[in-house]
């Protein structure tokens, strides 16, 4: 499948939008964290495994209605806008519901549940939780350090969901 004649959108330019992006997705993880507070005090009582997965399932929901809402309507977030980057998928065109899903899926499973995993692991072989969690955070690195060894440049979640991140035109 032929590449679309869109530029794709320099990684410094990416790398600044997602900064931006981590300041938002911080405010909806706070605002997240009021019903998902509750449903841990409210499950906690009755059985702690569920008050965790209750907990988790809000978090990531939360984030989920705040990049499907952004991508859906515009195709962008306010990061996006504001750096002018454009969301498209392999054909040039705005991805699909099932494009916008696996995107979100993907940069979940190497941004929360890989570190995450990585953690667990590290921590249950008696390495102390500070330095379990600052090399759980070294898997940052892939997703990203990814777009450095890719042809055009593209993050890994973007390339597994077949989605790319291009320079957005001005609107008039």
């Amino acid at each position: 499948m032929p590449m679309p004649a869109l530029t794709t959108a320099p990684l410094k330019r990416r790398l600044a939008s997602l900064v931006y992006e981590l300041l938002l997705t911080a405010a909806v993880t706070c605002v997240a964290m009021i019903p998902a507070g509750i449903a841990a005090a409210v499950l906690g009582r009755i059985w702690p495994p569920l008050a965790s997965m209750a907990v988790s399932i809000i978090m990531v929901g939360g984030w989920w209605l705040y990049f499907r809402a952004n991508w859906q309507r515009r195709g962008q977030t306010l990061p996006m806008r504001v750096w002018k980057i454009g969301l498209v998928n392999q054909n040039g065109k705005r991805p699909t519901a099932k494009e916008f899903k696996m995107r979100f899926i993907w940069a979940c499973v190497f941004l929360v549940f890989v570190p995450l995993l990585a953690y667990s692991v590290l921590h249950s072989m008696g390495i102390p939780p500070k330095t379990a969690a600052a090399t759980a955070l070294f898997w940052w690195i892939l997703p990203w350090g990814y777009a450095l060894l890719h042809p055009d440049k593209q993050f890994l979640y973007d390339a597994l969901a077949g989605t790319r991140l291009v320079d957005q035109p001005e609107s008039k």
